[in-house]
């Protein structure tokens, strides 16, 4: 692993790690990791980056600015922001002269993902979103699932009265502007003018972000498909999930790289 500092394009400095496999190679796998976590998000993207590497994939992934040991304040976050670390991170790697591009983003990172494709379908080759937020409204706004939806009054207090909120059990900080800022978009949206090959791998007892948003999405990617994870929760941190969002995962790069 080969830890390195880049800019985003407004100038916060973020920090990522390089997997380099043992031949050389022009392909690079980069990693998007979802809310409150990391760039290992909780160890996973560790494993994942280990088994593409072992296959022949250069893997790049990094913090999210507000995330890790990339600068910036949580509170300060949003999805504009983050897509401007995405177009940093893709830069960066195209720098290193890798010329096919994937792309994988988990949860948040997921929909963030899926708003960059979008756009910049020339500077990546195929999109992977694991259990992605497809619907900001089912997931954060008006949640359909346990996570959120017992502190919805209390966060739209916070939200009110001091204009920020806390998330899931680490307490992370966010602010209104990114709430503002999910009922303005919608990843899912975005799904009809992504042509590139695009994979959800999402698992049907997820009681995080709604599994049902993948299984009626998928259908507006016109090169999509859904990888269902049986009994599998958010994030794929069980022994039995994580081979199998793996193995899923490398095949798909392996098909589409």
């Amino acid at each position: 692993m080969n830890k390195i500092t880049f800019q985003s394009q407004d100038g916060l400095t973020l920090v990522g790690v390089w997997h380099m496999p043992k031949m050389k190679t022009s392909t690079a796998i980069i990693l998007a990791h979802g809310i409150t976590v990391d760039k290992d998000e909780d160890g996973i993207f560790i494993k994942l980056a280990q088994t593409l590497e072992k296959n022949g994939y250069a893997v790049f992934r990094f913090d999210f600015r507000g995330h890790g040991e990339s600068e910036g304040k949580s509170i300060d976050l949003t999805i504009a922001g983050e897509i401007l670390d995405l177009k940093a991170a893709v830069q960066e790697v195209k720098n290193e002269g890798y010329t096919e591009i994937g792309l994988l983003g988990a949860s948040f990172g997921g929909g963030s993902a899926a708003l960059y494709a979008a756009s910049n379908q020339d500077d990546i080759r195929c999109l992977c979103l694991w259990n992605p937020s497809l619907n900001y409204d089912h997931t954060f706004l008006h949640p359909t699932l346990p996570w959120i939806r017992e502190r919805k009054k209390h966060m739209a207090k916070d939200l009110a009265e001091q204009g920020w909120t806390t998330l899931g059990s680490r307490k992370y900080v966010i602010g209104k502007q990114l709430f503002d800022e999910m009922a303005q978009l919608q990843p899912f949206s975005a799904f009809a003018n992504i042509t590139i090959p695009t994979m959800i791998l999402h698992g049907d007892k997820d009681a995080h972000v709604p599994y049902e948003d993948s299984k009626e999405y998928v259908t507006a990617l016109p090169q999509g498909e859904l990888v269902t994870i049986i009994d599998a929760e958010h994030g794929f941190h069980e022994v039995g999930e994580t081979d199998q969002a793996i193995d899923a995962t490398l095949h798909f790069f392996h098909t589409n790289l």
